[in-house]
């Protein structure tokens, strides 16, 4: 029988054939009154035998596992091959299972049902020249574990976690990994032994370089897993490359069978599976982000949805402890900025929703950046795990503008390293919700030429566990930092009981002494006890270096904070990304497009604070008390800026850049917010000449300030007003440090209006200036988003300078 694999739901038809086999092609169906008095349920039965082995071009690897059926695939041109499967050991009668061909080709799939859950198999590969009772040709004896049933699962289990398969001129690489790696750690060396050790091995996309061709698939992928694939389910999503020259990805789901329980007409894109009180997740990343990928709307929404109806169910299902999803691209990636997407960012915060609403333990693992990297969440048991390191050594530490331009050390993540290795995630630790993540680091022996090799010992690198239910966490005490202080004196400590058992502080800060909006999280790289990050050394890897080696957690200068840091820590970086990678504007966005506000400690404000700390086992403290923390007054003066209300009636004091921009008194009922005129940008695109936006800009000298600019002790607020006509468009204001030479120094400080019609509103923002600081040049750009008028109305323009 030919048949295209997705036309039909049992892959294969069962013959509960009971067969005794004696030499290569003799068998005989078993009576009842046969089994009487033999060991088991009947007669001893011998395996199959053949002088002729099985002659795999692909050799068998398991898919879609459930607790009572296994799919065996592989690709032989032997004729009519068949699965033998028994209980492993149990020297009773076989269940053999026919084959179907997979659209149209040698690859086989054959589904073994009717299996008892959480037992081991044993199986063969048979073929039959002459019919079914005929042996010809016999594979190896291979095992199979099927699963637990639901909420059976009270011991330990382990999954192993890898991505980017493909070969990136690392021939061998992989196959190393499997051999020299995962089967001597995890298995004892016995490859037999990874069917009870191994639950599954996910690979979060990229399996080959190039999805169009075959010899890849076959090559580069099946053949370096042969060692492992008969023995362990492979659990896999697509990534970039796979699409590659298969923009349907027809040749993926030729190889893999995926459960069929995703979104009607997205079959085998994005599925659920569950191992016992696990429930993997697979999704599709490739059709929602855009560097890397085609960014289509409507495929993110179905996605999304599907996602939260999922986790809505997981919610209410008591035997799913643990939820894991996998896609291929990052939502955050330090040592690749270019393979970040907002989609996958969304996927994310629904995985970091349903943690923080249920407890339950949850991560995401992904790929597309070819280095190790982990992290977790700032709030709640979220695991970020990029596994894609099968192939390393792809980023180049050791370019400069690559390091300076494409990498960046995000609060999130709190470990990576470019290199070769595996990762290894251990479930029910001590018989209660726990997991754990040991990740194994290999060292290059050699490479060149196409091929790499690596070394026989792979070492621990890292580890992490994390406990729904962890041992209640001591909450530290204010210590400093609760009273009056100078604007240089800011700095604030703790006390607790066991600062030993520190991870990691979260330092929170607010005007509002209820800590109910404006709140800035001091969390991340400065204050966990470790952070790992790749210095630069020549090498294309570069040395990872812990960045917090010897730091005391319990205290904090505010001013290493204070014009740097902002608010929601890494939000800003998942929902607004470069023009590259920026797909579409997420509704995930807290700021709208704006830029996150920074903490900026003004002189004269009065601040409010607590802290509460984290064990190992990312459990959190309760907040200590708040204190108060309120900074001695300033000096404020203001800057001039040249006709910042347009009542010069012209743009006199300002350069055009680009675009166009007028002055009016009114139109569409719209008056001055302030005074008699206000700016207007085009009144078509004619008039603009063209040009994808409008810009005015106006530079301020700041240099007669400079003693306390250098000093980071300098301040400048500017505020302004915005009116338009409530259809998208809008303006972006922004102050840009500069230094002597007219270079920009330093992040701008830069504020997105929001679009309401006929609406005057007020926009502040407060920068603290960089030293060696000498002017701020000031922008106003409107965006068109509608029509042909850009319906942008700026007015009562304004700067000031404040100093202790």
């Amino acid at each position: 029988m030919s048949i295209h694999k997705k036309q039909f739901s049992a892959r294969a038809a069962i013959l509960l054939t009971a067969l005794t086999v004696s030499g290569c092609n003799v068998s005989e169906e078993v009576t009842p009154e046969d089994k009487k008095g033999e060991i088991g349920v009947g007669q001893i039965v011998p395996a199959p035998e053949s002088d002729v082995a099985v002659q795999f071009s692909i050799y068998p690897y398991l898919q879609q596992p459930t607790s009572n059926s296994m799919a065996v695939m592989f690709e032989t041109d032997d004729p009519s091959p068949a699965v033998w499967a028994r209980p492993a050991d149990s020297k009773g009668e076989f269940t053999v299972a026919q084959s179907v061909r997979v659209d149209n080709t040698n690859l086989y799939s054959v589904t073994v049902e009717g299996l008892n859950a959480d037992t081991p198999y044993e199986y063969f590969i048979v073929s039959s020249a002459k019919g079914k009772n005929n042996v010809s040709a016999v594979s190896e004896r291979y095992v199979f574990k099927t699963y637990p049933a639901a909420g059976e699962t009270t011991a330990p289990f382990r999954v192993v976690a890898i991505s980017d398969t493909q070969n990136n001129s690392t021939l061998g690489a992989l196959n190393d990994i499997i051999s020299k790696g995962i089967i001597p750690t995890v298995c004892q060396s016995q490859p037999e032994t990874c069917a009870s050790s191994i639950a599954a091995i996910t690979i979060s996309g990229d399996i080959v370089n190039s999805g169009d061709s075959l010899l890849q698939w076959r090559r580069d992928f099946f053949d370096q897993m042969k060692a492992i694939s008969p023995y362990v389910p492979l659990v896999a999503v697509p990534g970039n490359h796979d699409y590659y020259g298969n923009t349907e990805l027809t040749n993926y789901r030729h190889f893999f069978q995926q459960p069929d329980n995703g979104s009607a007409g997205y079959e085998e894109q994005w599925y659920w599976l569950d191992y016992g009180n696990l429930r993997l997740v697979g999704l599709n990343s490739y059709p929602i982000s855009k560097s890397h990928g085609k960014f289509n709307s409507e495929t993110l929404g179905i996605q999304r949805q599907w996602l939260r109806e999922l986790l809505v169910d997981t919610q209410a299902d008591s035997d799913v402890d643990y939820v894991l999803s996998m896609f291929h691209h990052p939502c955050l990636s330090e040592l690749w900025l270019s393979g970040e997407s907002i989609g996958s960012c969304e996927m994310v915060a629904e995985m970091e929703d349903f943690s923080r609403t249920t407890g339950k333990l949850t991560g995401h693992l992904f790929g597309h950046t070819h280095a190790y990297s982990r992290g977790q969440s700032m709030d709640t048991h979220h695991l970020w795990l990029n596994a894609a390191t099968a192939a390393g050594y792809r980023e180049k530490m050791n370019d400069d503008n690559y390091y300076k331009n494409d990498t960046r050390d995000y609060d999130t993540f709190a470990i990576s390293q470019s290199e070769f290795g595996f990762n290894l995630l251990t479930f029910n630790q001590d018989n209660a919700p726990s997991m754990q993540l040991t990740r194994y680091s290999a060292t290059v022996a050699t490479k060149g030429g196409g091929y790499a090799s690596l070394e026989d010992t792979f070492t621990v690198s890292d580890t992490l566990t994390m406990k729904a239910n962890p041992v209640v966490v001591d909450a530290p005490q204010v210590l400093e930092g609760n009273g009056n202080f100078a604007l240089n004196q800011l700095n604030l400590a703790i006390s607790h009981p066991d600062p030993a058992s520190i991870y990691e502080v979260q330092w929170q800060l607010s005007q509002d002494e209820e800590f109910s909006q404006n709140v800035f999280d001091i969390w991340g790289n400065k204050t966990r006890a470790h952070n790992i990050w790749p210095t630069q050394d020549g090498t294309i890897q570069g040395t990872p270096v812990d960045t917090q080696a010897g730091v005391d957690l319990t205290r904090i200068s505010l001013a290493d904070f204070s014009g740097q840091l902002k608010m929601g820590n890494d939000e800003t970086h998942k929902w607004q990304k470069r023009d590259s990678e920026h797909s579409h504007d997420s509704f995930r966005d807290p700021f709208k497009g704006s830029s996150a506000p920074v903490l900026t400690l003004f002189p004269g404000d009065t601040w409010y604070w607590r802290a509460r700390v984290r064990n190992a086992n990312l459990g959190w403290s309760d907040w200590s008390d708040t204190a108060t923390l309120s900074i001695d007054a300033g000096v404020t003066t203001a800057l001039p800026v040249q006709n910042g209300g347009a009542e010069a009636q012209d743009l006199s004091g300002w350069t055009l850049e680009q675009g166009y921009w007028r002055v009016l008194d009114e139109i569409d009922n719209i008056t001055p917010a302030e005074g008699q005129y206000y700016f207007s940008a085009r009144p078509n695109d004619t008039a603009a000449g063209g040009a994808a936006y409008d810009d005015l800009s106006q530079t301020i000298d700041v240099s007669s300030y400079s003693s306390a600019i250098d000093q980071s002790l300098a301040f400048v607020r500017l505020s302004f007003n915005s009116n338009g006509w409530g259809d998208g468009d809008h303006a972006i204001v922004s102050l840009q440090p500069l230094d002597g030479s007219g270079n920009a120094i330093g992040q701008p400080g830069t504020v997105k209006t929001e679009s309401k019609k006929q609406q005057w509103q007020q926009y502040d923002s407060t920068l603290l200036l960089p030293a060696d600081t000498r002017a701020v040049k000031l922008t106003l750009r409107a965006v068109k988003k509608a029509g042909s008028m850009s319906d942008v109305h700026l007015d009562h323009i304004q700067l000031s300078l404040t100093t202790p």
